[in-house]
């Protein structure tokens, strides 16, 4: 089969086309003819060498984490799913293997496409909406009422998050570049702040939690807009972070947590039912045709994208 792959860690430079054994679903795998991926920011993390430990040395590699398609073969053991049916879903994002014609992935990172969003919306939401909603329902815990900041909310897992929080009744505060104003307005955000303007960030309000969507918002600086048990989280931690988070949580009340988002088929299955009724919306900043991924993860990697970015996946 066709993949994107890369053969040693280093920039999008080092990305190229080639060919890969077509896989074989294993027990428990279901065989999914990939039609659409998104770009997600572990996907560079990874290809540039920055996750240590936990990615292996072995090349070639496959990135891509979120993907969308139809099935076409399922394992003897596999219950729910069937050839034909069209899914969406996740790898493990420090294995990768998206960018490429097919997957053979375990029946538990699957659900049902949403029957109203297109292949390169769907590919959008898992690694994206999960990160979402594990930081707003798990880490954060949000109930009716609660005041959330979302800073970098005009990204992927802050559109999400937006409206997921927005869904339970908290009261959302969100922090944008000024491109992603009107998006996060139009997901619900009860304020829009454009970190740009002077003072942006002057404010003597107090948060139950703050999601730190664009990284840029450090436990040392967003603490004191924490309630005194308050909770701030990175959806996609780096590693020294998720160290450090660890051993300082020890030590004090306002919590520094970070999020291992793992993909399940009941939050696939939970994100899809939002989808479908129309609770939760899609936003797709760009999707490339599969001839222009390099231009896809320099999109990305340039920064300040407004919502998600997907890939149409050739030769389907």
């Amino acid at each position: 089969m066709k993949a994107v792959m890369y053969r040693q860690f280093g920039s999008a430079d080092v990305l190229q086309f080639g060919e890969l054994p077509a896989p074989v679903p294993n027990s428990g795998q279901v065989l999914v003819r990939i039609r659409a991926a998104s770009v997600n920011v572990i996907d560079s993390r990874v290809r540039a060498g920055l996750m240590g430990p936990l990615v292996n040395k072995k090349f070639p590699k496959v990135p891509g984490a979120d993907f969308s398609g139809i099935v076409e073969a399922v394992a003897p053991d596999v219950v729910g799913f069937k050839i034909g049916d069209e899914v969406f879903g996740a790898v493990d994002p420090l294995k990768g293997g998206a960018w490429a014609e097919a997957v053979s992935v375990p029946q538990g990172q699957l659900a049902m496409k949403p029957a109203a969003l297109t292949f390169e919306e769907a590919a959008a939401v898992p690694v994206a909406g999960l990160a979402a909603l594990l930081s707003v329902r798990n880490l954060g815990g949000l109930r009716p009422g609660d005041d959330l900041l979302v800073h970098g909310a005009s990204g992927g897992v802050g559109l999400f998050a937006v409206q997921l929080a927005k869904h339970v009744g908290a009261r959302v505060v969100a922090v944008t570049g000024p491109s992603g104003v009107a998006a996060v307005r139009a997901a619900g955000a009860d304020t829009a702040i454009d970190y740009t303007s002077p003072n942006a960030m002057q404010s003597d309000r107090r948060f139950d939690v703050i999601i730190n969507a664009s990284g840029k918002c450090p436990f040392a600086t967003g603490r004191r807009f924490l309630k005194p048990s308050g909770r701030l989280i990175e959806p996609s931690p780096t590693i020294p972070v998720f160290i450090g988070s660890k051993i300082a949580n020890l030590f004090r009340r306002q919590k520094h947590l970070v999020l291992q988002t793992v993909p399940r088929s009941e939050d696939l299955t939970h994100l899809a039912s939002l989808l479908a009724s129309g609770d939760l919306k899609v936003s797709l900043a760009k999707t490339y045709p599969w001839s222009q991924f390099r231009a896809a993860v320099e999109h990305q990697e340039k920064g300040g994208v407004v919502g998600k970015i997907s890939v149409t996946i050739a030769g389907n």
